[in-house]
């Protein structure tokens, strides 16, 4: 008889400590040069910007350069349109990566050779040693877009930290970023297709993600509601140039 009143007990014993060794599970510590980023973000694309107006406490993460994979080419498109920033803005590159869809891919080592190289470059022309990687990747690419990751962080200089945005849906039941090179995952909290209302209720009840990799920052749209959220650096699209009213608009909206 005793020996069946141990045996509950025993199952409990197992279970808190499963429980317990859950809650100890660390998380890298975030990357230096992340921690001297602004809490608050712009990102600039591919189209002519002035942004001297710009508060000093506020960054900017702007297109320098885009990829096409193509097929077998990874086609480069370097940035042409002008940049205005006050002196002293802290500035991220970041490298474009989208995908043909009438010619997909055949995701080669090569094509991750020109992504690794062209983000390598791009990240000089950074002020905060952090580069970022913007990548278009569907379902069948993700494979792919980790194997780039991966080649990304064992070719950059470990003082730059690698900042990679991400879709919102791979932070929730589709998340697959526990092994990501990446020492920032930006979940986009915009333009998610057909089930964007029950995806915003459920970020909003939540308050932000809770998957450890998806808690450091977060990316938000300048033209659809802006949630309230607890994670730490937010990140702004606009799909028109930044104004000072468009800016404050963004501002007034997060109160």
């Amino acid at each position: 008889m005793q020996r069946f009143l141990l045996l509950p007990i025993a199952i409990l014993c197992l279970l808190f400590g499963l429980k317990m060794d859950a809650r100890s599970v660390k998380v890298a510590p975030p990357h230096p040069a992340l921690a001297l980023l602004p809490a608050q973000m712009l990102w600039a694309w591919e189209r002519p910007e002035d942004l001297r107006w710009l508060p000093a406490d506020i960054g900017v993460a702007y297109v320098a350069s885009s990829i096409q994979l193509r097929g077998e080419q990874a086609l480069i498109r370097r940035r042409t349109a002008p940049l205005l920033l006050t002196p002293g803005t802290a500035v991220v590159p970041v490298l474009h990566v989208d995908v043909s869809w009438h010619f997909p891919p055949t995701k080669s080592r090569q094509q991750i050779d020109t992504i690794t190289q062209e983000l390598v470059r791009v990240a000089g022309a950074g002020n905060r040693n952090v580069v970022q990687l913007d990548f278009e990747a569907g379902r069948s690419q993700r494979a792919f877009l980790a194997s780039t990751i991966a080649a990304v962080r064992a070719r950059l200089d470990p003082r730059i930290a690698l900042s990679s945005t991400a879709l919102a849906s791979w932070c929730l039941d589709d998340y697959w970023l526990q092994e990501s090179g990446a020492d920032e995952v930006i979940p986009m909290v915009f333009r998610m297709g057909r089930e964007q209302h029950a995806l915003r209720r459920r970020i909003a009840q939540q308050h932000g993600f809770t998957q450890a990799r998806c808690r450091a920052a977060i990316g938000f749209a300048s033209d659809e509601p802006i949630l309230a959220v607890t994670t730490g650096r937010h990140y702004y699209f606009s799909p028109r140039p930044w104004t000072a009213a468009s800016w404050q608009a963004v501002r007034e909206a997060r109160r």
